[in-house]
């Protein structure tokens, strides 16, 4: 059994079990039913070897196992081996697994999947995942670096103690499995056995050969066979003493091992019902994939020379934690500032209509045929009226944004935005005739002054909306950011504008009665009678000149430049006659900042270069995908997780 795990830091490594980096699969179950796992089962095994299991998760399709006469659940002694498997990269990591993924055959079937859905269950992973072999060994060559584009297709053959041949298909977000074929004698315990056999050949007569004799002579051809993965020849003990084992006698020893292998592969290719010249790929994998005269007999026999990936015996566990962690799509959450926008300005509209209504004085013969005429503060009734169109464009983001903004249809989803930002300039323009229409009956007056600093007022800012909406309708993919940012005004100056024209609104007509004591104490430090406006129409005044430039400047230096000259100035040019002017400079000055965000898009869309143009950031090179692999196991996302691969 092989552990990778793929920290913080996202590389993927091997876990290391004592000086091995794999442990031991047996599990020795001991006469009072304990268990024992790993290296210390493979010790205790010389002492009761009856109850030593070598292979568990191989005899899944047994729901018990009689070990030395002690009859227990296959699946706890898997669920042993995966407890000692979690717990091992889980300090090797430094925190427990966040994903778990199992390699398991891409031939088992339903029985053998759920008794390990099982053993993981007691193991207190129920939630891992499931991943087949030849699946993890794409994802490693993805890892890689392979370039595998949409419908690829690869034969992944894998020399483990049997082989098995499959052909995958690069499909979507992974990789779909087109044919698999097994063949029990072509893998390396058939190729140990041949190698024994041409060592050491059958004793003529009725010889017989002592088991433990045929062991040795068997781990000696296994670490024969080995050896010749990194040098031309060995020197091994034969049959009538030391013979010199190298690559020709390797080949002639498993020549009809592998032409067994070669056949099962060119059955899987064409149970695929894909053409060898459609293979993209043929990639082997497993122990024996390490064997120079590999590569030369499947290069011979399906037309393509295969590659052989570092450390191809880890390869699908290497892959099982390379294979992306599925990110969930985060639920869209409105912008906070939208919410405060529409709050603040809508706030900050009702308070500037309430203040106009109860500071405002009516002259002339109530309940009379020849209408009054009222004394008001003008100025506050305009900035109220802006304000609410204000409020109307922060609330259609903020609604749209919750209610569309996961739509799959982006185009659509823009669009939507766009008729949201239409219909707040017609909401806002409906709030102002609501404004007008109240105070006509309850001041008993005319409608044309009311309607003029109340619709006329809001209608530049009303219209500069309405545009804005209908280019967004027109052309949704003019800018590369979301249009709700795009067109997120400024709350700063939503309370600039709102708090300057209510204190402006105090001084011309005495309403709230809440603000006299801080007019009481600001009259504590002015000595001499105050004008028509005091201090605090005068802060409000900054306040305006201040929102202005805000709008009108982008750099930081720019505004304190000007912040302070315009503030003054609109504080001495505040007069009774000049506030209704200023409050109409300042809507102006809003619906132009709409205004320049809407040319400030098609310039940007002008000068942007189309994305067929864009230089790529690198190329691919020309020849074998395989070659310009890195092989860095680096999985595509940072994930967290442990794979374990058991016996077939």
């Amino acid at each position: 059994m092989k552990v990778a795990y793929a920290g913080v830091d996202g590389v993927v490594r091997l876990v290391q079990f004592g000086r091995e980096w794999w442990m031991p699969s047996g599990v020795l179950v001991e006469q009072d039913g304990g268990l024992v796992t790993g290296a210390a089962a493979v010790r205790r095994a010389v002492q009761r070897p009856e109850g030593f299991v070598a292979d568990p998760m191989g005899r899944l399709s047994a729901d018990t196992v009689d070990a030395g006469g002690v009859v227990i659940g296959t699946a706890d002694l898997v669920a042993a081996l995966l407890r000692v498997a979690l717990a091992a990269a889980a300090q090797a990591a430094g925190s427990p697994a966040a994903v778990v993924r199992v390699v398991s055959s891409g031939s088992w079937g339903p029985r053998r999947r759920g008794a390990l859905r099982s053993a993981l269950q007691r193991a207190g992973a129920g939630d891992a995942e499931l991943i087949a072999a030849p699946v993890a060994v794409g994802w490693h060559l993805l890892a890689g670096g392979v370039d595998l584009p949409e419908q690829s297709v690869v034969a992944v053959c894998d020399l483990g103690a049997g082989f098995s041949a499959r052909v995958l298909s690069r499909a979507g977000d992974g990789f779909e499995v087109l044919a698999s074929v097994e063949e029990p004698l072509g893998g390396g315990d058939t190729m140990d056995a041949a190698v024994a056999a041409w060592l050491s050949p059958p004793t003529p007569g009725d010889a017989v050969t002592l088991p433990a004799v045929a062991a040795e002579v068997l781990a000696t051809a296994r670490l024969a066979k080995e050896a010749l993965s990194s040098a031309p020849t060995v020197l091994v003990p034969g049959a009538v003493g030391q013979v010199v084992f190298g690559i020709p006698q390797l080949r002639q020893a498993v020549a009809g091992v592998l032409d067994r292998a070669v056949a099962a592969t060119g059955r899987a290719i064409e149970a695929a019902d894909v053409g060898r010249e459609d293979l993209a790929l043929v990639v082997c994998v497993g122990g024996g994939a390490r064997l120079p005269i590999v590569a030369d007999a499947f290069g011979d026999a399906v037309g393509v020379r295969p590659v052989t990936v570092p450390q191809p015996e880890a390869a699908a566990v290497l892959g099982a934690v390379q294979q992306p962690v599925p990110v969930q799509a985060a639920a869209v959450v409105p912008s906070g500032r939208d919410a405060a926008g529409a709050v603040v300005a809508a706030a900050a509209s009702v308070a500037l209509f309430a203040q106009f209504v109860t500071g405002t004085h009516r002259y002339g013969p109530p309940n009379s045929i020849d209408g009054g005429w009222l004394l008001a503060h003008w100025g506050g009734l305009c900035l109220a009226a802006v304000l609410a169109v204000v409020a109307a464009a922060f609330g259609a983001s903020w609604l749209h944004v919750a209610r569309y903004a996961a739509l799959e249809d982006e185009r659509l989803q823009r669009r939507l935005y766009g008729v949201a930002l239409a219909g707040a300039a017609v909401l806002g323009v409906g709030i102002c005739v609501g404004y007008a229409i109240f105070a006509v009956g309850y001041f008993d007056v005319p409608a044309g002054p009311l309607l003029r600093w109340s619709v006329l007022a809001a209608a530049p800012v009303s219209a500069a909306v309405a545009v804005a909406g209908l280019l967004v309708i027109a052309r949704p993919g003019l800018v590369e950011r979301s249009w709700p940012s795009w067109f997120r005004f400024p709350v700063s100056v939503v309370v600039l504008v709102g708090a300057g024209a209510y204190l402006i609104g105090y001084d011309m007509s005495g309403s709230p009665l809440a603000l006299r004591p801080l007019q009481w104490w600001l009259y504590r430090f002015l000595p001499e009678e105050p004008d028509v406006f005091s201090a605090i129409g005068r802060v409000g005044a900054v306040c305006l000149g201040v929102a202005v430039t805000l709008l009108v400047a982008r750099r930081a230096w720019i505004r304190v430049v000007t912040a302070v000259p315009l503030a003054l100035l609109t504080a001495v040019v505040l007069a009774p006659r000049s506030t209704g002017l200023i409050a109409a400079t300042v809507g102006v000055v809003i619906a132009g900042w709409w205004l320049w965000r809407v040319l400030a898009a098609l310039g940007s869309a002008a000068l942007r270069v189309p994305r067929s143009q864009r230089t790529p950031l690198s190329g691919s090179a020309a020849g074998d995908p395989a070659a310009r692999a890195s092989w860095q196991h680096t999985p595509d996302v940072s994930s967290a997780g442990v794979a374990a691969e058991g016996g077939r």
